[in-house]
């Protein structure tokens, strides 16, 4: 017998339709029914209070969040891409909107209809019970609720937080007539070039990056979806009868799961259940309709959805509130409601209603990237003009040299002339090449004639503060290359305060960092040296008070309790402003770029004084660009600062060519992206460190398996002065936590500089040589929670374990200790299991995903790598989940830890991953081992042993012979280890310092060697 049998119609005894049927299987298939306007005749309506302030239903795609793509940046006409005139509104998020689907046919299967958004079988995996199923579907979801997130409905809308009026502002304080027009934006385009080459940056640079932002929004969308909530709690309070405040927990919220910000839209819709507790008429409304006369029928038909009836299981409201608070330590949302008197009213004997819940996309965040693009293809267009020009004149005055030079630069890559002194200026930021570089024909000297501001500076940060200031590297951006815990913005906010105290022809300095909380950190340690004149913390409008560090407000303008611009006298007046990447758009809207700025001042002067000569030289406002954290900004993010700072084009004579310097680390985690194979990914930090200007430069730092940093010989002069500074020192952790990391990311050249990292080598439970590392070995399954997390609970147990033996050793306290893992439900069973009384309720211990500790630190880390089945490696690479093939989530994992770092997971899964290999070779030599597998010492060979395995062996075998030599345990082809270390013994040792370029050898064969800082390099010392 057919277990799934298929729906039956009954038919009027006189049709003669014949069932159109399934070549494949023979079964007929549904027949097409026709769609009716509503009508009270069959099923009166379900009345409905409709508020003031509501809109009627509309019937376009559903969550997405901005329907005005494009707002009309001031001095551009208001209007969209296909040329419709739109309004302008209080704010550039825009609402939600709504559309009535297709009618959907129910099946009886057990499948779900292909519009309901429950996700289907798939045989990516399987489950080994006959059926294939796809464990990274999302979770069921009755129709009967996910259909209602479809359906149009009335819209209330709640008002933003007042914006800035930039038509205003701009034309209080610089006027129009003489600011130049701002390009628009193109529209999607269809496909684009598959790389970022410079053979396509004149003309295809914003159409690659527009397509793959657009592809990011609709997977941000598709996101956005999955984190839906269908009949959730929601507790509704009255302050007054103008705003009503709604509470409910959100799921994932503490893990920007989703990403929520003070402002944003979250819709919901008010459910209505009967007395029974299901939704109220929807199984009917749902059911297929009968076709038969209604006659017929002692009682009204069903299928009022298959007849456009409103769904009886909802209000029929859309209420799109704005969020006003976001708690995410306890995963509360409070959002706002414009009047909400119908909610009041539907209230009876509870404050809490139930309702679906929705996560728009704002628009708010893309929409200064689309705004960027534009500017920047622009001036890459016009560069690519003026190059043309230059190259015809150049060669009709030098046929000869032209001919040759052409035929030797290779075809992607831009023609130079003159040595690439008239290359354009944001060509040479975005796209550098050696001629962009001065030649260095000397030795550095060894010494500094600098007065720093910070004395705690170690040489690595003063050459690169010094190379900066002097600006003899070119023009081209300088890259500070910052490994774990080196001292990238202690580096930057040096940088910052050189030159604006300190270096003639910088006058103001904008600096960014992509974040606010990290914008907040650069106020925090650079105020003390300005005054709120001098100073300026730039916030968005939207951003609220409470989520603002005491310390930063004095620095921030407030106007009308709301984050403002300052008048136009005063923005003038601040020499550093600091803000995000992301709203230096606020910059870019009020017309204070440089580019506007030198037309408004120059457009001005000679209206007055038509007859005057031009200026011999143009000085800027915006001299400088600082980006900490740059290798976590997408490029596009990237552009909105640099396009604020951009010299007019042309041949003009700058007294000081804007200087931009950004700090990173590229294998760290870079720009958060939905789209995991996105090439937004890619920062632009990123992109310049691979190219050859970069990569290939002889002082670079190494690739993984070279002997590095290369030293500098006078026989190698004259070579292109590095425009990069590799950092080294880390002041982080212990050298045994350090050591995997620098081999595998670092070429082996990080230097253990902490001071207090031993004082947990005395706890009992750490294996072998004692060291402060463990890899516990566990084989304990992973498995799949209700909502389709991946967990483990056997680890969970041991991290635990660990954390609370810890704890009770009085070595660490709570607050130093943190639990990780890369899968959110494992990190949700964590704070469940942690907080059990056998474990000691260690509610002070940190825990959350590894993404959330990029740049944090920890005394202590318990790291869980929850994996444990093969067969899902590589579904978690492609959905960006999980430590295996993930070299950059692995750094940060392991290099949070200061003096303790336990990791658990699965060998034989973790030996499938080449670095993590690494690490379990480095644990096993060296008797690290926990677990199942508890291993002895292997004594190897020194030649697989990483450089900081060998000072700490060193060190250990000098304090059982003192006598031996730490030389002893270096293979002798080791020539930088050696000589490093023999400089470092060396009694009449100068500390490797050049006493002057002078002294060296003319003949060209200097004995002394040095790095791109002019000393020799030489292993720390501090444990050998």
């Amino acid at each position: 017998m057919d277990r799934h049998p298929q729906p039956m119609f009954l038919r009027q005894p006189k049709s003669k339709a014949v069932p159109i049927r399934n070549p494949d299987g023979g079964e007929p298939l549904p027949r097409p029914v026709l769609q009716h306007e509503p009508s009270a005749r069959i099923l009166p309506a379900v009345p409905r209070l409709v508020p003031s302030n509501a809109r009627p239903p509309s019937n376009t795609a559903p969550a997405v969040a901005d329907r005005k793509e494009f707002p009309p940046l001031p001095g551009t006409l208001a209007g969209s891409l296909d040329g419709e005139a739109r309004p302008t509104s209080v704010s550039e998020q825009e609402y939600p909107a709504r559309s009535l689907p297709a009618p959907l046919y129910p099946v009886t299967n057990g499948k779900a209809p292909s519009g309901s958004r429950i996700q289907r079988d798939s045989p990516d995996s399987s489950s080994g019970h006959g059926h294939d199923f796809n464990v990274y579907a999302r979770p069921f979801v009755p129709e009967a609720f996910s259909i209602i997130n479809q359906l149009a409905g009335h819209e209330v809308n709640t008002l933003g937080n007042k914006q800035i009026d930039f038509e205003v502002y701009v034309g209080r304080c610089i006027g129009w007539d003489f600011l130049p027009p701002i390009p628009r934006p193109i529209g999607p385009p269809i496909n684009v070039f598959s790389s970022l080459t410079d053979s396509i940056i004149h003309t295809g640079y914003e159409a690659y990056f527009r397509y793959h932002l657009e592809a990011e929004i609709q997977s941000h969308k598709q996101e956005n979806e999955s984190y839906a909530l269908f009949g959730h709690d929601v507790t509704i309070s009255v302050h007054d009868v103008t705003q009503t405040t709604c509470s409910f927990l959100a799921p994932g919220l503490q893990e920007n799961s989703p990403y929520v910000e003070e402002d944003d839209i979250v819709q919901l819709r008010q459910l209505r259940y009967d007395h029974t507790g299901k939704l109220l008429g929807m199984e009917a409304w749902l059911a297929r309709p009968i076709t038969v006369p209604r006659s017929w029928l002692p009682f009204p038909p069903s299928g009022g959805r298959w007849r456009g009836e409103p769904a009886p299981g909802w209000t029929g409201m859309i209420y799109n509130a704005r969020v006003v608070a976001v708690r995410r330590k306890d995963n509360t949302l409070v959002v706002k409601i414009d009047g909400g008197l119908d909610l009041r009213q539907s209230l009876l004997h509870s404050d809490v209603s139930k309702f679906n819940i929705q996560f728009p996309v704002s628009n708010d965040r893309y929409l200064p990237m689309k705004h960027a693009l534009p500017i920047i293809q622009e001036a890459l267009k016009q560069a690519n003009r003026a190059r043309d020009q230059e190259y015809v004149a150049h060669k009709v005055a030098s046929p000869s040299r032209a001919s040759s030079s052409t035929t030797s630069q290779s075809s992607d890559r831009p023609i130079d002339l003159d040595g690439g002194r008239h290359t354009p200026w944001l060509q040479s930021m975005l796209f550098p090449i050696e001629a962009d570089c001065d030649v260095q024909t000397t030795l550095n000297p060894a010494s500094f004639n600098r007065v720093f501001f910070d004395q705690q500076l170690n040489w690595e940060q003063k050459k690169a503060i010094g190379s900066i200031c002097t600006h003899n590297y070119g023009t081209l951006p300088f890259l500070v290359s910052g490994p774990p815990g080196t001292g990238k913005t202690k580096t930057l906010v040096e940088v910052a305060l050189q030159l604006v105290k300190a270096v003639d022809g910088v006058s103001h300095v904008l600096f960014c960092a992509p974040s606010d909380p990290a914008a907040d950190m650069i106020v925090q340690r650079i105020s003390s040296h300005f005054n709120s004149n001098e100073l300026l913390r730039l916030n968005r409008s939207s951003r609220t008070f409470a989520e603002v560090p005491g310390s930063v407000l004095p620095f921030c303008c407030i106007s009308q309790d709301k984050f403002d611009l300052p008048k136009f006298r005063q923005l003038m007046a601040c020499r550093l402003v600091v803000t995000t990447c992301r709203d230096a758009s606020l910059l870019l809207h009020s017309r204070v770029t440089n580019v506007d700025l030198f037309a408004a001042e120059y457009g001005l002067r000679a209206s007055i004084n038509p007859l005057a000569a031009p200026p011999s030289q143009v000085e800027l406002h915006w001299t400088a660009l600082l980006i900490d954290e740059a290798a976590q900004a997408m490029e596009p993010e990237a552009l909105i600062p640099l396009s604020v700072i951009a010299p007019p084009l042309g041949q003009l004579n700058l007294a000081f060519k804007p200087l931009v310097i950004m700090a990173g680390d590229e294998h760290q985690l870079g720009p958060r992206t939905s789209l995991p194979s996105s090439p937004l990914k890619t920062s632009l930090f990123a992109r310049l460190f691979a190219r050859p200007v970069y990569a290939d430069h002889p002082l670079a730092r190494g690739r993984t398996g070279e002997r590095t940093p290369q030293v500098l010989k006078k026989t190698m002069l004259p070579i292109a002065r590095p425009a990069f500074a590799n950092l080294i020192r880390n002041y982080r952790s212990h050298p045994a936590i350090l050591a995997v990391p620098s081999a595998l990311f670092y070429a082996d050249t990080l230097e253990p500089e902490a001071t207090d990292t031993d004082h947990l080598t005395s706890w009992s439970v750490w294996q072998g040589r004692r060291w402060p590392v463990l890899f516990h070995n566990s084989d304990s399954e992973d498995e799949r929670d209700l909502n389709g997390g991946w967990y483990n609970s056997g680890e969970a147990q041991v991290a635990c374990a660990y954390a609370a033996r810890l704890v009770q050793s009085g070595l660490v306290a709570q607050k130093e200790l943190c639990i990780m893992s890369p899968f959110k439900a494992q990190v949700a069973y964590f704070r469940r299991t942690v907080r059990e009384p056998r474990f000691g309720s260690l509610w002070d211990v940190d825990i959350g995903p590894t993404e959330a500790f990029q740049g944090l630190e920890r005394g202590v880390v318990i790291l869980c790598t929850t994996r444990s089945k093969q067969q899902f490696v590589e579904s978690d690479k492609k959905a960006n989940w999980g430590l295996i093939g993930m070299p950059n989530k692995m750094n940060v994992a392991l290099t949070r830890a200061k003096f303790g770092l336990i990791v658990i997971g699965k060998r034989d899964i973790l030996l499938g991953d080449p670095n993590w290999r690494a690490f379990l070779d480095f644990c096993d030599r060296n008797g690290l081992v926990a677990g199942d597998t508890d291993r002895p010492v292997d004594d190897r060979d020194n030649a697989q042993l990483t450089r900081l395995e060998k000072v700490l062996l060193a060190h250990e075998h000098d304090s059982v012979d003192p006598d031996s030599k730490a030389l002893k345990v270096v293979s002798q082809e080791d020539e930088m280890w050696m000589g490093g270390m023999q400089a470092a013994l060396d009694a009449g040792s100068t500390d490797g310092y050049e006493n002057s370029d002078e002294e060296d050898d003319d003949d060209g064969n200097a004995d002394e060697e040095d790095d791109e800082n002019g000393r020799h390099i030489a292993p720390s010392t501090r444990f050998a």
